[in-house]
């Protein structure tokens, strides 16, 4: 099945992939995946590739292909299969990245930035938070909960002074005397 057939097979299954990746053309950059429903657009996932088209339409993995195959072996697949199953449609976003330079590092640090940019204004606004960096898994998030774990309260207080910085530049706790 090509990638143009693989896009129109999930256009019928509720998913709507840009068409530049049916050509299989190598595009650098970060995907994001949204949900939308009532006019309410959620970010689900985003993530970064060196092949973006391979990644999401790929049978050698790629995460629209397992969804389609029913192979919810995968972060990606069963997030998409839970928010079609709940009504929504999905629609994928890309945004291209430079990765021509002279050294691989900050061609591939540019990438990085790119992704972990996306994520954080995403994560921000309460989105995309099922999705963990690279490298970390359950012994470092039981090992926060154990020591760094802020609890929640029914206020927005603690959004607040956590991205008290980056609207103002220092820590809100600096006010306090």
């Amino acid at each position: 099945m090509t990638f143009k057939e693989k896009i129109m097979l999930a256009q019928k299954n509720n998913i709507f992939i840009p068409f530049d990746l049916a050509n299989n053309q190598n595009i650098v950059g970060v995907y994001k995946i949204f949900g939308e429903k009532n006019e309410r657009r959620t970010c689900l996932y985003i993530g970064k590739s060196t092949n973006i088209a391979y990644r999401l339409l790929g049978s050698g993995g790629g995460y629209i292909y397992m969804y389609l195959n029913n192979n919810l072996s995968k972060l990606v697949p069963c997030i998409i299969d839970k928010y079609i199953k709940d009504g929504y449609k999905i629609e994928i976003e890309i945004i291209k990245v430079e990765y021509k330079d002279t050294s691989f590092s900050r061609a591939a640090h540019r990438l990085a930035l790119a992704e972990i940019s996306e994520i954080v204004k995403y994560q921000r606004e309460g989105q995309c938070l099922e999705q963990m960096p690279e490298g970390v898994g359950m012994n470092e998030e039981k090992f926060w909960e154990e020591n760094y774990k802020i609890e929640e309260i029914n206020s927005s207080l603690p959004k607040y002074l956590s991205n008290f910085p980056y609207f103002t530049g220092f820590s809100a706790h600096s006010l306090v005397k």
